[in-house]
């Protein structure tokens, strides 16, 4: 029997989704294989690096993740146990100690709950654990190597196989690849490479100055002076982690006050502001009072009327290529609107829901969604302290609806159905779903403001952006649409904000990006990427004449090269497909049919389903061969 091999580049959660697809398989068929994993790292974690501080904490609570199928969802079980992360802790021992977390075992400290959001190195020392216990189970027929190296290049060579160059110069030979490289860097653009010359040039004269393009890992935040002025640029997850780098990070302390969260200074703070295109922060996440797997079952944003909206364009239009805002988010606004009216009904003694097929948002109800998705939409503010108030205000009313749950609320029920809807928005945006136009539009406008509204941190990381306000180690000094400047003479940046009474300005010694960027690969800094396009062997991926971003690949996650044809053997999954797919970082949730796991099995079962052919291929044609040469031979 032949022996294969199979090699994956990147072995973070994608990757370990793959390897964990490959074991249970590889167990249930007994093949002869090697498995290769080429990630410089340690197996399983990616960015959730398990030396991180643990007050950097994953934006999903812990009984919702997982590495590991549902339960019915793929035909071969996993080789190992599957807890969820929370499952994963208890067993482990870890116990909550205020808001740290600590291996107690059955002494001191509280049981970690259903409900809470976890340090992300716990998450990395889960995803760790689990490689080991895939790897442990291996059957006997495989072999396994682990490259602590980075793929510099990849080709096929002429008999099919892949050849795969490390930045060692060290060659691995394999029948199969998965590229599951994960998140990866932009080179600089125009205006990084002009603020960031600015900043090395002028150093010299102002010795706070400074630049941060790439915030991760965390510990270049270090060389921030304690006197130095920090502006945030964005205000999403990552700049939470700046924040809670730069102050718990550095000694300071959250307790809790008869008013709500006090903060404490250590002294080592510098003095932060935050600014971004609309410079208001993601909405806290609802108290999760829907249990593990429980959803709202849409009514109007589902599947099928996605197809059948599929349907009228190709007879109306002659493509099946959808308008989001004419023809999509009618249907997704229907919905957002019967939850928030259902949820105030059955909270009210004498309420009733409103029948779900005689239901119409009416005017009210429309703006309400608007105002949920675009809270800044119509809105003008004056002065700098007329934008700080509506900022403090709509924090501290966003954090009241939180704490009332995402079922309780009828706000944040609304904007957790975006949740719940996820995967018909893939299936509405994916490989084309939408005109070039329109995938463009809702990338850069309903994209952001979805993400804002349905996908933010834990209530209490804006819980600490308050009191991290009350405390003045964070000011509000921009507003919308802030530009960024410089100023030679004083040697600092300078934020600009456009109001009603004037231009507000302000100087600043260090700018921080915090936010990752999205995959273009031919701009991605990875040697990797660059050579594969080279090579032709991948090509980005188009919507017509929009790139969205990542590469190109079929409907079974093979990579299409630059003739336009899929590649043998090879599979793309998770970060460098983000374009033809759409939100592909999202971890599995236990119970549930996750899209991570299935993609994988999918590609896993595709690989093994070549495996076998190819001994029936090479029988056919010994076949052929053995009567070729009895049948009589031409004359010459």
């Amino acid at each position: 029997m032949k022996r294969y091999s199979v090699t994956i580049i990147g072995m973070g959660p994608r990757g370990l989704s793959v390897f964990e697809r490959i074991a249970a398989i590889a167990g249930s068929r007994q093949l002869p294989l090697d498995i290769i994993l080429v990630e410089p790292g340690e197996c399983g974690p990616g960015v959730h690096g398990m030396r991180q501080p643990q007050h950097l904490l994953i934006n999903t609570i812990a009984s919702q993740v997982t590495l590991f199928p549902a339960a019915g969802a793929v035909r071969h079980a996993p080789v190992c146990a599957t807890p969820s992360l929370t499952a994963w802790a208890r067993q482990a021992g870890y116990r909550r100690v205020g808001e740290r977390f600590y291996r107690l075992g059955d002494h001191g400290g509280a049981d970690i709950t259903e409900a809470d959001y976890l340090p992300r190195c716990l998450l990395g020392e889960y995803l760790a654990w689990a490689y080991q216990q895939i790897a442990a189970a291996l059957p006997a027929s495989t072999t396994l190597t682990h490259h602590r190296l980075r793929a510099a290049d990849l080709w096929q060579q002429p008999d099919g196989r892949c050849a795969i160059e490390l930045d060692s110069g060290f060659m691995v030979y394999s029948d199969f690849v998965f590229l599951t490289t994960g998140h990866g860097r932009n080179l600089p653009s125009d205006l990084d490479a002009w603020l960031g010359k600015f900043a090395q040039d002028h150093a010299r004269y102002n010795s706070r100055l400074g630049f941060v393009r790439h915030v991760y890992p965390l510990d270049k935040l270090d060389r921030i002076a304690a006197d130095a002025r920090v502006a945030i640029q964005g205000l999403g997850l990552s700049a939470h982690d700046v924040i809670a780098e730069l102050t718990t990070g550095r000694g300071g302390v959250f307790a809790q006050g008869e008013q709500g969260l006090l903060y404490r200074r250590s002294g080592r703070e510098p003095q932060l502001t935050l600014c971004s295109r609309n410079c208001l922060p993601y909405a806290a996440r609802g108290v999760n009072q829907k249990g593990l797997d429980g959803r709202h079952q849409p009514r109007y944003f589902t599947p099928d009327a996605v197809d059948a909206l599929r349907r009228m364009a190709l007879s109306g239009r002659g493509s099946r290529q959808l308008d989001f805002d004419r023809e999509l988010l009618p249907l997704l606004k229907r919905e957002m609107a019967w939850v928030y009216r259902a949820t105030l009904a059955l909270a009210a003694p004498d309420g009733a829901v409103p029948d779900p097929a005689a239901f119409v948002p009416s005017a009210q109800d429309e703006a309400l969604i608007d105002e949920l998705l675009f809270p800044l939409r119509e809105r003008q503010f004056a002065t700098l302290d007329d934008f700080r108030h509506f900022f403090t205000g709509w924090l501290r009313a966003d954090l009241a609806e939180a704490r009332l749950g995402n079922v309780g609320s009828a706000v944040k029920a609304a904007t957790d159905a975006l949740r719940d809807v996820r995967a018909t928005l893939q299936a509405a945006i994916e490989h084309g779903g939408l005109t070039p136009t329109s995938h463009r539009k809702f990338l850069n406008v309903y994209h952001p403001a979805i993400n804002r509204a349905a996908f933010g941190p834990p209530l209490r990381r804006n819980q600490e952006l308050l009191a991290l306000l009350d405390a003045g180690v964070v000011t509000i000094v921009s507003g919308p649409n802030s530009t960024i400047d410089i100023d030679e003479y004083d040697s600092t940046f300078v934020l600009g904000t456009k109001f009603g009474g004037g231009t507000v300005k302000h100087p600043v010694d260090v700018l921080v990006i915090a936010r990752l960027d999205g995959f273009f690969p031919e701009i991605d800094e990875s040697l990797l990427i660059r050579n594969i396009l080279k090579r032709g062997l991948v090509r980005p991926y188009y919507n017509g004449v929009f790139h969205p971003g990542g590469i190109e690949i079929d409907a079974d996650c093979r990579p299409v090269d630059a003739r336009g044809k899929a590649a043998a053997g090879i599979w793309a999954l998770g970060y460098p497909v983000e374009g033809a797919h759409y939100y592909t970082h999202a971890l599995p949730r236990p119970q549930l049919r996750s899209r991570q796991v299935l993609d994988a099995d999918r590609c896993v079962n595709a690989m093994f389903g070549l495996m076998e052919e190819a001994p029936r291929r090479g029988a056919r044609h010994r076949a052929a061969a053995a009567s070729a040469t009895a049948l009589p031979q031409p004359i010459s």
